[in-house]
């Protein structure tokens, strides 16, 4: 499977954008950009969605968890948690159990409720254990 970094590279040789662009466009510096095409550092979501907005992808697709690429079309994400809770409601789930069985720590949930911006691996872990995909959890596919 193809991961962020490999995605990350691929996708700014398809669209010819250099690291120093792509980090204006998204409101990082270059040197950001060039740590994640070398699995430096992990991504938080905020910066992932603008990624995936401006190659017009899927978060799926831009973290390596999809190789679909069909042409996917974004709505706009409503704040994090409440997206989050919302999912939560309709998968008849509870931050306890997915602390429980997934290991993740309660300091994330409460930092999120806070306005946090979550790193991608642990949503991995949250859309997995929920059974949705990374657009679902985040609210960028209905």
């Amino acid at each position: 499977m193809v991961t962020f970094s490999e995605r990350i590279s691929d996708l700014m040789a398809e669209k010819e954008v250099k690291s120093n662009e792509l980090a204006a466009i998204i409101g990082v510096n270059a040197t950001t950009i060039t740590d994640w095409k070398r699995g430096k550092y992990h991504i938080h979501l905020t910066h992932a969605i603008k990624l995936a907005d401006f190659f017009e992808c899927s978060l799926e697709y831009l973290m390596g968890r999809s190789e679909d690429f069909s042409d996917f079309k974004s709505k706009k994400s409503p704040p994090f948690y409440t997206q989050f809770l919302s999912v939560m409601a309709e998968c008849n789930c509870t931050t306890y159990r997915i602390r429980r069985d997934s290991g993740i720590s309660g300091g994330h949930f409460n930092n999120w409720k806070k306005g946090s911006d979550p790193l991608m691996p642990t949503l991995f872990l949250v859309a997995d254990y929920l059974d949705v995909t990374l657009d679902y959890l985040v609210g960028r596919e209905s």
